[in-house]
């Protein structure tokens, strides 16, 4: 882990126009700077970034934030990477907190685990390019499947030499540990002890990290004899077994060549193995992943759903494997993300076919073909039923069960809807069975008695809006952005002695509305107002200089985009009103003592008005003389208290 205070220091050297600047195209405009934002297109510049507060803010599309989640958004970037990447931009050591024994024996396996897999990576490759073997079958190899040499340097794939223990001799020599080595899946032992290469003769292909080092490899047998240690006839493919480096079902073949390009284009395609990934690559298709021959895990949605909106599935036309992967697709739907399929002419797959054909014509060919997921589902299920009513029974449970997992309910509603008609059933009894669906679901989730009826509703007339009840967001919203951006700021503040004189006093802005608070016990209605406001007095009461900084690189996301919206201008006033036409404009900051006492008084108008209303609910919940005047009296005090503060805010009071 990486120490608090390492962090802290990286955030107080990094300038935030600094780093989105090497990204960005800023231009200094007063005391910001001015771009095209990059998480959205636009001709006109709307990206303003505040060295002063150390944040961006894009009016057009609303993304905010400080250098950190600029990287995390615009690099794709966790923040240990975010923090780590500035780390390295501004010379800053990074030292890891103590940890525990468990905690640096898994740290020290991960750093050798990986030590291993980068040597491995470059002896492969030097194996491939340099020598008589790795060029003559290796590298053959790869020709003939139409792999240009620059694509295979890219993803840097690699060849094991038939020797028997080839890579074993070189990397003893270089001090590994044949433990490790094994660990690692690149040796195994015999009962002697002598060790082996376990991919002997086969070209490799590193499996790559999110942030490009090489976790583990795939490897392709190019001969079917057996193996070294004797025995039955060795599998086409192998893979590095799982350890602290590499956990199978978190990863995604190709994903740190194709991340930016899914995040850019939203979409993610999905393909089965390693060649697929790179001879779409090769055809100008960079938006593409493997999950390398297994099922697809919640872990692996979950990483594909930091970058995309949409799931693209490329079959090559076996109806054996599309009916076998459906399952693993409800995982895809469970997570919200939209699902498409491709499916591939017979005789074809995403290799053969992108290596054929011109990248214009692939890419045609995916854009053209991609068809919604639920209703290619729909159709292969209903033609395979025959007509035969107890097989289409069982498909439409299946579908159910598919569009159960959606868990937009509006979509849901759609998909019934669209199923339905493609398969005659009308959507009521599709709407029964999906009820069945989640009440088992939440049966399984929360147990028998706990769980809820839940229902899916039928489409509805819409409901009148409700009445609107009056408020004071506003005005609490427009204190608390004084507060953030002024609250530092020293203000004389006009005060009557108890001789009735008035003398001035210096009050910080912060200090000052707090007092006004105070006076009457105002509090905001609004929470997350009232979260914010309540953190920044409290820190001020135990005496902490309380800086803008604090909420606009807040860990609450919420916080956060609140604070950075309030703390940014949209428009400055230019200048030239007054060096150029001698208009004289007044800011903000030199009439603060009353914008803040209107906001308050505007906050005191409406506790009078809920106190009227309940006094009104009371009145008419009694019938007593007494009890009436009394709440009449009540009522006319606060009249006047309203009518002499609606002297000082210029509002009308009615009634």
């Amino acid at each position: 882990m990486i120490a608090p205070d390492a962090i802290q220091r990286v955030k107080d050297a990094v300038r935030v126009d600094e780093v989105v600047g090497e990204f960005v195209a800023l231009k200094r405009k007063g005391p910001r700077y001015l771009g095209l934002c990059p998480f959205h297109n636009e001709k006109t510049p709307s990206f303003n970034v505040s060295p002063a507060l150390g944040i961006f803010k894009c009016f057009g599309c609303g993304e905010a934030g400080d250098a950190i989640t600029f990287l995390q958004k615009h690099e794709h970037l966790s923040y240990v990477e975010a923090i780590r990447w500035l780390a390295k931009r501004y010379n800053i050591d990074l030292p890891e907190t103590e940890a525990t024994p468990e905690q640096q024996l898994e740290h020290s396996e991960r750093e050798s685990l990986a030590a291993v897999q980068r040597f491995a990576t470059e002896w492969s490759t030097a194996q491939l390019w340099d020598t008589d073997e790795g060029r003559r079958i290796g590298l053959a190899y790869f020709h003939e499947r139409g792999f240009r040499d620059e694509v295979i340097r890219t993803f840097q794939l690699g060849y094991v030499p038939e020797q028997g223990a080839a890579f074993a001799t070189a990397a003893r020599a270089q001090g590994f540990d044949p433990e490790l080595l094994e660990k690692a899946g690149w040796i195994k032992r015999r009962e002697d002890g002598t060790a082996w290469d376990f991919f002997a003769g086969r070209v490799t292909f590193p499996v790559h990290g999110l942030g490009g080092q090489v976790i583990a490899f795939g490897a392709r047998a190019l001969r079917t004899d057996k193996g070294p240690a004797g025995g039955a006839k060795l599998p086409k493919y192998f893979n590095s077994p799982e350890s602290a480096l590499y956990v199978k079902s978190r990863s995604l073949y190709g994903i740190h060549f194709a991340r930016k390009a899914i995040a850019d284009s939203g979409i993610c395609l999905l393909v089965e193995g390693y060649t697929d990934v790179i001879s779409l690559h090769q055809a100008g298709i960079a938006n593409v992943v493997a999950s390398s021959g297994t099922s697809l895990t919640e872990d692996q949605v979950r990483l594909i759903k930091r970058y995309a909106r949409q799931v693209t599935i490329l079959y090559d036309g076996d109806p054996a494997g599309i009916k076998a992967s459906l399952r693993g697709i409800d995982l895809i739907l469970a997570e919200g993300l939209g699902v498409k399929v491709v499916l591939f002419p017979d005789g074809e797959d995403p290799d053969s076919f992108a290596r054929s054909r011109p990248s214009s014509e692939v890419e045609a060919f995916l854009r053209d073909s991609a068809k919604d997921f639920l209703v290619f589902k729909t159709e292969l299920l209903v033609k395979d039923t025959g007509g035969d009513p107890v097989l289409k029974a069982a498909a439409i449970h299946n579908i159910v069960e598919s569009i159960a997992r959606i868990p937009d309910q509006v979509l849901r509603q759609l998909y019934i809807q669209q199923c339905g008609r493609l398969m005659e059933v009308s959507e009521q009894a599709l709407l029964s069975e999906m009820n069945k669906v989640l009440r088992r679901a939440l049966r399984k989730q929360h147990g028998p008695l706990e769980a809820p009826e839940a229902e899916v509703p039928a489409l509805q007339a819409p409901q009148p809006p409700p009445v609107a009840i009056k408020g004071t967001a506003a005005q609490e919203r427009d204190l608390l952005r004084m507060l953030l951006n002024y609250g530092h700021q020293h203000i004389m503040v006009p005060v009557r002695t108890e001789g009735g004189e008035t003398r001035e006093e210096d009050y910080t802005v912060a200090e000052f509305l707090f007092e006004l608070m105070a006076l009457d016990d105002i509090l905001f209605d609004e929470p997350l107002f009232k979260e914010i406001y309540l953190d920044y007095r409290h820190a001020k009461n135990l005496g902490v200089e309380v800086e803008a900084g604090r909420y606009a690189g807040h860990e609450q996301t919420d916080w956060r985009h609140l604070a950075i919206d309030l703390l940014t201008e949209r428009h400055l006033l230019s200048p030239n009103w007054k060096e150029r036409h001698r208009i004289h404009t007044v800011h903000e900051r030199d009439i603060l003592i009353d914008a803040i006492e209107e906001g308050v008084d505007i906050l005191r108008e409406r506790r009078l008005d809920r106190m009227l209303e309940a006094l009104d609910e009371r009145l008419r919940g009694t019938a007593v003389p007494d009890e009436q005047m009394a709440i009449l009296r009540e009522k006319m005090d606060l009249i006047n208290a309203k009518l002499a503060l609606s002297r000082k805010t210029g509002r009308v009071v009615v009634g």
